[in-house]
């Protein structure tokens, strides 16, 4: 929503255009727009409710897509541009009497068209709206302004291949807008279709915050991003972190690693967090490239825990500092040093995993033996247990006591002296 709530120039246009219809109505007539000025002034002018319906919606989806790509200022630029050639083309070509904004949806038509396609498709996408050019001069030539169409047609598209020829040629990180969505999904489903799948739905139903993707003259070869942690204000996760396959073994993820990492040190966080699994297919750990991208930048591997997402399958996280931050002193610990378990919830991404949220107490472990017995009437067969270092060192001996074991930890999770100590209890074991 944040993307849309952006692209107030492509809003702005078509409220534009709607004042325009319900102030001077149809134009039914267009035989007195004669001069030059005229039809400049006839771009807001249309002759029936379809015919304005029709570029609006044009306008509104292809606004969005060059919006987020362009940026405000850029876009009005393309719609000036759009607007002023398409009506000289028309007039000087073909003579006065025309009207509406067609030169501007065939604009961003043709932008929208040939930007959606990586460069190499992109004489595809440019042949395709040549037809449909060459078939109306053919068939629509007596009955619309064809000058127009193709006007705003060769504006749009050839800033599309100018952006393609001389965009950034050293691989950029630039944040990731809604176009890019189907291309990221096309990577993320290289090595995991499952992924892919999720990561989909994420991206329409939660907005793309946080996410970035690598490109170099207009084509993704990469998408990585973070996520905020729920209870640490200058700690984050990675995102969807993935390479195109044919761009592995060029140091490209490292490079989107050092990217995010400087935009991470101007948000502010020390650290950062890298979960993923050893899950194998037909024998083959699916993740293994990403583990291999994670330690050559320098991350290691905090906490395993076995068979967390399934039998089988362990969850891993790996660590990576901020070198860039410098952190504040830690606070002061807190003086209760004891634990209520206040409720259970299903892990995620896990098969019969459940996680106890607890709250701070004076002293001693309280509840614990009802958590468990409703874990275990749920089907749980595992149960765990995060805690920071100070409160898990407190009650180690309490926690012993009903079958949890210490799994690992993750290092200077709350702070940089506080760490985020894992404990597991196999139900039934």
């Amino acid at each position: 929503m944040s993307e849309l709530r952006s692209c107030y120039i492509t809003f702005s246009t078509c409220a534009l255009f709607l004042v325009a219809y319900a102030l001077n109505g149809p134009t039914l007539n267009a035989s007195y727009l004669d001069t030059l000025p005229e039809a400049f002034a006839g771009v807001l002018r249309h002759g029936s409710l379809l015919h304005l319906s029709g570029n609006i919606l044009v306008i509104f989806f292809g606004g969005l897509i060059a919006e987020q790509r362009l940026g405000a200022a850029r876009l009005l630029a393309l719609m000036l541009a759009c607007a002023i050639g398409s009506t000289l083309a028309q007039y000087y070509i073909a003579g006065p009497r025309f009207i509406g904004a067609s030169g501007i949806s065939y604009g961003l038509l043709a932008y929208g068209v040939m930007m959606a396609r990586p460069p190499s498709g992109m004489a595809l996408a440019g042949l395709a709206v040549l037809v449909l050019l060459i078939l109306e001069v053919v068939y629509l030539s007596r009955s619309v302004a064809v000058y127009v169409h193709i006007a705003g047609a060769l504006i749009g598209g050839s800033l599309a291949v100018f952006e393609s020829l001389f965009g950034s040629k050293t691989p950029t990180l630039k944040p990731m807008q809604a176009s890019h969505i189907a291309r990221v999904v096309e990577i993320i489903g290289q090595t995991d279709d499952d992924d892919a799948e999720e990561a989909e739905s994420g991206f329409l139903e939660e907005g793309l915050e946080g996410m970035f993707v690598l490109m170099q003259k207009g084509e993704i070869l990469g998408v990585t991003g973070y996520s905020l942690d729920d209870q640490v204000d200058d700690v984050a996760w990675l995102s969807w972190t993935y390479l195109d396959q044919k761009q592995t073994g060029q140091g490209l993820g490292g490079e989107m690693l050092n990217g995010l990492l400087g935009k991470l040190k101007d948000f502010g966080v020390r650290k950062i967090f890298m979960a993923t699994s050893d899950y194998a297919a037909f024998g083959r750990p699916i993740y293994a490239n990403a583990h291999k991208m994670y330690e050559d930048f320098g991350a290691q591997v905090e906490l395993t825990v076995p068979n967390y997402h399934d039998v089988g399958e362990a969850k891993i996280v790996y660590g990576l500092d901020n070198p860039e931050f410098v952190a504040p002193p830690p606070p002061p610990a807190s003086p209760q040093t004891g634990l209520a378990i206040a409720d259970i919830a299903k892990e995620p991404e896990t098969k019969k995993v459940m996680g106890l949220r607890w709250e701070e107490r004076p002293v001693g472990l309280a509840g614990m033996e009802y958590a468990l017995g409703k874990a275990a009437d749920k089907g749980a067969r595992m149960v765990v247990l995060t805690l920071p270092s100070d409160l898990s060192d407190a009650n180690a001996v309490a926690l012993e006591a009903h079958n949890f074991k210490r799994c690992g930890m993750l290092k200077n999770y709350y702070n940089p002296a506080l760490h985020q100590v894992w404990w597991v209890c196999l139900l039934g074991a």
